[in-house]
């Protein structure tokens, strides 16, 4: 999980955003209300979306780009649970929140797959090393 989570109001404008996820070398923004909790995401598939509808981004607010069904996950979840949200909603990043709904940190695919590379890895050292 990474924390801490680069956020934005849905009131910031798309260019904003986009020069924010540049500077920080990020794939999404999570946009939070005035509360902290989630209410949307922007990523670099909805810039380039509304790139190719539109042609522009400037005079654009967050809210206006942002995917809005964003699926969060609890702190307890394991990274199994989060890979198969991953995979059945095809998406690359996934809020962590609180049981408040408080995000708490961003899970993303390359996070996920390193644990479990690093985990075949450990069993896989395992299985080698009994074998000899």
């Amino acid at each position: 999980m990474i924390t801490p989570v680069i956020t934005l109001s849905e009131n910031a404008s798309v260019l904003n955003a986009v020069k924010l996820m540049a500077e920080n070398d990020i794939g999404c923004i999570v946009v939070t209300n005035s509360n902290g909790q989630v209410c949307g995401i922007l990523s670099e598939r909805d810039v380039i979306r509304i790139l190719g509808a539109k042609g522009f981004i400037e005079n654009l607010k967050v809210k206006d780009v942002m995917s809005r069904n964003v699926y969060c996950m609890s702190e307890e979840n394991t990274i199994v649970e989060a890979l198969r949200v991953m995979l059945e909603r095809k998406i690359r990043h996934l809020p962590v929140v609180d049981d408040r709904s408080a995000l708490k940190g961003i899970v993303s695919l390359r996070d996920v797959a390193s644990k479990v590379f690093t985990n075949l890895m450990t069993i896989l050292s395992y299985v080698v090393s009994r074998k000899t």
